[in-house]
C-alpha cells in the first residue's frame, strides 16, 4: 500500500482490483471480429500515459487508488500537491511506477506497457 503525506495529513492508495475496476472504465476499444463488443482498457490506457510523464493521469491514478479510504484525498488536494514546488514530480511518478509494478492486480499490465514503450522508443531512435 502507497501512502503519500499531503498537507500532514496521511493517506492511503491501493492499487488492488477494486482500483482495477474502476479504472478499466475510464477506456474502451473494439474487439475485432465482434461487431459491437468492446473491451474495457483503462488499466493499460492510463498506464502508458503515467509512464510517459501525463500528470493528469497521475492525478486520476491517485484519485481511484484511494477510493473507499479514510479519510479520502479529493482531486484539488492531489492538485495542490503536485503543483506544491516542495513536490518532487519525478519522485512521485517513480513512486507509482514502482507501485504498480509492485501490486499483484497491476504488475503484469505494467510490465507489458512498460515493454510496450521500450519497443516504441527503441523504434523511433
Amino acid at each position: 500500500m502507497l501512502e503519500l503525506t499531503i498537507n500532514g495529513e496521511v493517506y492511503q492508495f491501493k492499487f488492488g482490483i477494486g482500483f482495477v475496476r474502476e479504472i478499466n472504465k475510464t477506456a474502451q476499444m473494439p474487439v475485432d471480429g465482434v461487431p459491437g463488443a468492446s473491451q474495457d482498457v483503462g488499466l493499460e490506457m492510463e498506464i502508458l500515459k503515467v509512464l510517459n510523464g501525463d500528470v493528469i493521469a497521475l492525478c486520476n491514478m491517485l484519485d481511484l487508488a484511494n477510493k473507499g479510504f479514510s479519510p479520502r484525498v479529493t482531486k484539488k488536494l492531489i492538485d495542490d500537491y503536485i503543483d506544491d514546488e516542495d513536490t518532487d514530480i519525478d519522485a512521485l511518478f517513480d513512486t507509482v511506477i514502482d507501485f504498480l509494478g509492485q501490486a499483484n492486480a497491476t504488475r503484469k499490465a505494467t510490465k507489458k506497457m512498460m515493454e510496450a514503450l521500450e519497443i516504441t522508443t527503441e523504434k523511433e531512435q
